[in-house]
């Protein structure tokens, strides 16, 4: 398989993580010069957020094919590997901006916000009116504020950034809220776990301390992640850890040894058997076949 293409912008070369930290433009603007399809690339540095509004089609992300439906919200983290083909004309705003700045002020202001800047998300939106919508100011302040780039525009622009992605995590929650109130329970727990397990995957903590850091016993969280993942506790944090390593893998040009070090491995080996038996590949096999 060729390499999967890195762009600043699809179809433009990447350019250095300081050259724009916002980018606003239309939907149609890009896919409708690409005749609605574009195709599997990455962002090194920028996430990117899709405000669909009128039309729809297939959202690929980290090999994951997802249903995109007007109205929704599309957030693609930076360094997935992500493509969209839409079925026909569709409307609406995406933004492109640097990520690590964000997680940086949601780190100070909002650590809870970090997972979901962090992962894929596809959020099913009311049918506003215009008058209604609450996002819509908040996409255009940050288009004007593109377009103008006035005084303080990097930090301007990230703390517009920053209410956006508030206002899409309430959003999630209610889109996610299930009837009646034990599955509604059941969903925030689950919810607080993934957020538990985007804090620490790197540290190799025992499922017992996720249970302790959630407020429950070992058997009550197996049972959760069985009946809402559909997997043991372990096998949800093993698979985070996973992804990490092959985007690490994959985009970066770290050593092995690196890698290891950085997602909490106490040697290079000891990462490589623990790749092996989840892919059947070791490191360095995987990231020839995705050079390639």
């Amino acid at each position: 398989m060729t390499k999967i293409p890195s762009y600043a912008l699809y179809g433009e070369a990447a350019q250095p993580v300081w050259h724009e930290s916002l980018h606003v433009e239309t939907i149609s603007n890009r896919s409708g010069a690409y005749d609605w399809s574009i195709e599997p690339h990455r962002h090194d540095s920028q996430l990117q957020i899709l405000y669909l509004q009128q039309g729809g089609g297939q959202v690929l992300c980290d090999s994951v094919r997802l249903a995109a439906r007007a109205p929704c919200i599309i957030h693609i983290p930076a360094q997935s590997v992500h493509g969209f083909d839409w079925q026909g004309p569709v409307e609406g705003k995406v933004i492109t901006a640097l990520q690590q700045p964000l997680e940086s002020a949601a780190e100070v202001l909002s650590p809870g916000l970090l997972p979901l800047l962090r992962s894929r998300q596809l959020i099913d939106l009311p049918r506003w009116t215009a008058a209604e919508d609450p996002l819509l100011p908040l996409f255009a302040a940050l288009e004007e504020e593109y377009l103008a780039r006035g005084r303080e525009h990097a930090a301007c622009s990230t703390a517009l950034l920053l209410a956006l992605v508030v206002h899409i995590a309430r959003l999630g929650e209610s889109a996610a809220a299930e009837p009646g109130q034990l599955r509604g329970r059941r969903s925030q727990q689950i919810r607080q776990f993934r957020e538990q397990v985007e804090i620490h995957f790197r540290s190799h903590r025992p499922v017992s301390d996720y249970a302790d850091l959630l407020g429950m016993t070992l058997a009550t969280l197996g049972r959760l992640c069985q009946e809402q993942l559909g997997m043991s506790p372990l096998a949800a944090i093993n698979a985070r850890l996973l992804l990490e390593a092959k985007r690490e893998l994959a985009y970066s040009s770290r050593s092995i040894k690196e890698i290891a070090h950085d997602l909490g491995f106490s040697d290079e080996g000891y990462f490589s058997r623990f790749f092996r038996r989840h892919t059947r590949l070791t490191p360095s096999e995987f990231r020839s076949q995705v050079r390639q």
